[in-house]
C-alpha cells in the first residue's frame, strides 16, 4: 500500500504543471543571400524567412523586423509574424530611406537609422508603426549617430558617432559619453559596427576595425574583430581570438556569443566563441548577421 502511494505521488509530480514546464525554444535570425533565415540555438532546421536586409528577432521569437529593400535607394522598415506570415510595412516614416531595425527588451519598440534631408537620424517606432519619434542627438554633436541599441533598462540608448559612444536617454539627453580612442586600443568605429549590451548591463561586445594590416587579401578594408566594453572604467579588451575576422556580435548567454566571420573574404559563416577563449566553432555555414530570441 505504501509503495503503491509513492507511485502515484512521484506521477502526481511529474505530471504537475510545473513540472512539466520546459525552457524556452530560442531561434537564431540570419541573412543568406538577399533573405532572412530562422533556425535552432545549434543551426538545424534552417529556413528562409523573407526577402530582406538586417534581420532582428524579437525577444519572444514571434517576429522579425528587418529592413525591406526597394528601388534605388528606397528601403523601409517591415516586421513579419514568423507563425502566420503576416507582414507589416512602415511607410508613414518621413522618409523613404530606412534600415537596421533594433528590438527593445520587452518586445514593443523598434529603434532604427532614418536619412532625412542631409542628415542620418535614429527612429523610434512601436511594433504596430506608431508613435513615430527621433531620438534626439546629444547638445553640441555635430555628426550624425550610428549603431543605436537599447540599454538594459529599456529606457536609455547607446550609440555612437565613430568618436564617441554615448548613451542617452530617449529625448537626447546625455547620460554618458566615452571617447573610442581611448577605449578601444588600436581600434576604430565605422557606421556599421554593432553594439550588444549584456544582461547585468555592466558591458557590451562592439566590433571594430584593427588599425593593421589583415591577412586576408581580397578583404576590402582593415580586419574587424570583437571587443568587451566595461561600462564602469570606459575600457575594452578584445575578446575575439587574433587572425580571426570577427563582425556583429550577438550574446548567446553570459559567457558565449555569436558572431561573423570569413576565412577568405568571399564566402561568410556565423561563429560561437567563448569570453574565456576558446577556439570558435561554426554553427551556420553561408550566412551572416545573426540575432537571437531572448526567451
Amino acid at each position: 500500500m505504501f509503495r503503491l502511494f509513492l507511485l502515484v505521488y512521484t506521477a502526481a509530480i511529474l505530471l504537475s504543471p510545473k513540472a512539466l514546464a520546459t525552457e524556452p525554444t530560442r531561434y537564431l535570425c540570419f541573412s543568406r543571400d538577399q533573405d532572412i533565415w530562422i533556425a535552432n540555438l545549434n543551426g538545424a532546421g534552417a529556413h528562409k524567412i523573407v526577402t530582406g536586409n538586417d534581420p532582428a528577432i524579437s525577444p519572444d521569437g514571434a517576429r522579425v523586423a528587418y529592413t525591406e529593400p526597394g528601388k534605388g535607394s528606397i528601403r523601409h522598415i517591415a516586421v513579419i509574424e514568423i507563425a502566420s506570415g503576416k507582414k507589416a510595412v512602415f511607410r508613414n516614416l518621413p522618409s523613404d530611406n530606412a534600415y537596421g531595425p533594433i528590438w527593445s527588451a520587452d518586445g514593443q519598440r523598434l529603434l532604427f537609422m532614418v536619412f532625412t534631408g542631409e542628415h542620418w537620424q535614429i527612429g523610434l517606432i512601436g511594433m504596430d508603426g506608431e508613435k513615430f519619434q527621433f531620438v534626439q542627438p546629444p547638445p553640441g554633436g555635430g555628426q550624425d549617430l550610428w549603431s543605436p541599441v537599447w540599454a538594459i533598462d529599456g529606457n536609455t540608448i547607446y550609440t555612437q558617432d565613430m568618436t564617441n559612444i554615448y548613451q542617452l536617454d530617449l529625448a537626447g539627453k546625455l547620460l554618458a559619453q566615452w571617447k573610442i580612442s581611448d577605449a578601444l586600443a588600436n581600434a576604430d568605429m565605422n557606421s556599421n559596427n554593432r553594439i550588444e549590451p549584456a544582461s547585468d548591463g555592466k558591458s557590451f561586445l562592439v566590433d571594430a576595425d584593427l588599425n593593421e594590416e589583415g591577412h586576408i587579401k581580397s578583404w576590402d578594408g582593415p580586419p574587424p574583430a570583437v571587443f568587451l566594453f566595461d561600462v564602469a572604467t570606459g575600457k575594452a579588451r578584445r575578446v575575439s581570438p587574433a587572425k580571426v575576422y570577427a563582425w556583429d556580435p550577438c550574446w548567446l548567454n553570459a559567457e558565449d556569443y555569436l558572431f561573423t566571420s570569413t576565412i577568405d573574404g568571399r564566402h561568410f559563416g556565423i561563429y560561437k566563441a567563448s569570453l574565456t577563449g576558446e577556439k570558435p566553432q561554426l554553427v551556420v555555414n553561408n550566412a551572416s548577421s545573426v540575432t537571437v530570441s531572448t526567451r
